[in-house]
């Protein structure tokens, strides 16, 4: 019995210049393709790196940038439409890196001094002053909330998709790229009508919960969730 099973990226491109290694795949989802980059970087700070890679669509070329921000010694992903219908790379992708745009700094509070003036008069009466009140000033303190991809995975890969091995996030139903590009997908992924789990072999389906999965990929190895990113 064939298993629902879905996407795997075409033959991906493997571009490698000491401190970056580039990988380029094509995805192809419900009859729209896509170009993939994934960029890992061992600079000691974060770069801009911009991916050129010439894909063609029958006998029509044409080269494709993806560009995308990656942190000190970690690994990011950028996918770019490319329209429907079936695509091919043709050639290695060539890659720039530089320094990513700087972003100015907030200003710094401006503290408004306090001035006590301190009023001398002589009278023949006797005046009753009312105490000066000091207004204690109101700060108020922002809290940002941390950016995608820093929950616990759970020893599932590094990513910004919000995918996870801990049980605590929710069951991925519906085949989505971003799966293709932080896992390998297995043939017929887009078809699954379960839910997302890896195989034995390491490869991913969307045939969770059904009769045979993963029966053609060495059975079942676990379950794949996800966190609202």
């Amino acid at each position: 019995m064939a298993s629902a099973e879905g996407v795997r990226a075409a033959g991906a491109q493997v571009a490698a210049a000491g401190t970056k290694t580039v990988k380029t795949s094509i995805l192809k989802v419900g009859g729209k393709s896509y170009l993939s980059a994934r960029v890992t970087s061992t600079y000691g700070v974060a770069r801009r790196f911009t991916v050129k890679q010439r894909v063609c669509a029958a006998r029509t070329c044409r080269t494709v940038d993806v560009a995308l921000t990656v942190g000190a010694g970690m690994t990011g992903w950028q996918e770019r439409y490319l329209g429907t219908g079936s695509y091919r790379r043709s050639g290695a992708p060539h890659v720039t890196a530089t320094a990513p745009p700087a972003v100015p700094a907030a200003p710094l509070p401006v503290a408004t001094p306090t001035v006590t003036v301190t009023v001398r008069e002589t009278v023949r009466e006797t005046v009753t002053l009312a105490p000066v009140v000091a207004a204690t000033p109101t700060v108020t303190v922002t809290v940002t909330a941390p950016p995608p991809g820093t929950v616990d995975t759970c020893g599932a890969p590094a990513n910004a998709y919000g995918f996870t091995y801990c049980a605590s996030g929710a069951r991925v139903t519906t085949p989505v790229t971003e799966a293709c590009v932080v896992f390998d997908c297995i043939d017929n992924f887009s078809e699954g009508r379960g839910y997302l789990v890896m195989c034995q072999d390491g490869k991913v389906s969307m045939s969770g919960g059904l009769d045979g999965v993963c029966s053609y990929h060495d059975g079942w190895l676990r379950d794949i969730y996800r966190f609202a990113v």
